[in-house]
């Protein structure tokens, strides 16, 4: 696959999938905050968004089950996904603020500081796919990439279809028809359409990598090849 070269300033969204896939997992925090300051000894500015993961969906699903509105479930979600956000950023120390920032203004300022902004999820209808979309636009980001439990965008769910077909490469029309068009609280999909939708306005880089990739990153970076897959638009 192709390279990525050398890149300045990154923004990451580490997937609940991969940082709490039940609940979190401390080998791959570890792994994610290591990567991290490896990135920050290179010299490269970074900007985490992380993802709720099944315990948020546990939460949301309750919820559903006791007929809480569907809004006040996306409240729900965001709450978790804050708090997984706090959990890295105290992992961090001082490389990140203890204190995950609640909007785009604080998270820029953080960054400005020389530091790593964590945030999770900021409005209802946004998941944090889009958030992190919004992140690389708001930081003029030179890539935004994507960790998930499984190795890039295949055709479908390949942990349930064997015949599912991986893509080097898929334009966000391609990849619209996959995951389908409307946003609920708790989907589970590898990207949600609203973050798709938005990758059609960035001018950057986007990738899909799988979690085993995580100790690899710093060199994809600096251009070595990446096993994911590349979002063309």
């Amino acid at each position: 696959m192709g390279l990525i070269g050398i890149c300045v300033r990154v923004t990451i969204n580490f997937g609940g999938s991969v940082l709490v896939p039940d609940w979190p997992d401390f080998s791959w925090v570890r792994s994610a905050v290591n990567m991290i300051r490896e990135l920050k000894a290179r010299k490269h500015d970074v900007f985490v968004v992380v993802g709720g993961g099944k315990p948020a969906r546990r939460y949301i699903e309750v919820g559903r089950n006791f007929g809480i509105s569907e809004n006040s479930l996306h409240k729900l979600g965001i709450d978790i996904t804050r708090v997984n956000a706090r959990l890295l950023s105290l992992a961090l120390g001082d490389l990140s603020d203890p204190e995950p920032p609640l909007n785009f203004r604080e998270a820029i300022q953080i960054l400005l500081q020389g530091k790593v902004p964590v945030m999770g999820g900021t409005v209802p209808g946004h998941t944090t796919d889009a958030v992190a979309a919004m992140a690389a636009r708001a930081s003029n980001s030179d890539l935004l990439v994507y960790f998930t439990d499984v190795d890039g965008i295949y055709s479908a769910d390949p942990k349930s279809d064997p015949s599912a077909r991986k893509f080097d490469r898929i334009t966000t029309q391609e990849l619209l028809k996959l995951v389908g068009p409307k946003v609920t609280p708790g989907m589970n999909t590898v990207l949600d359409p609203v973050a798709v939708k938005l990758f059609e306005r960035l001018n950057i880089r986007i990738l899909v990598l799988g979690k085993e990739e995580i100790s690899r990153f710093p060199d994809i970076l600096g251009g070595k090849k990446h096993r994911g897959t590349e979002i063309l638009r």
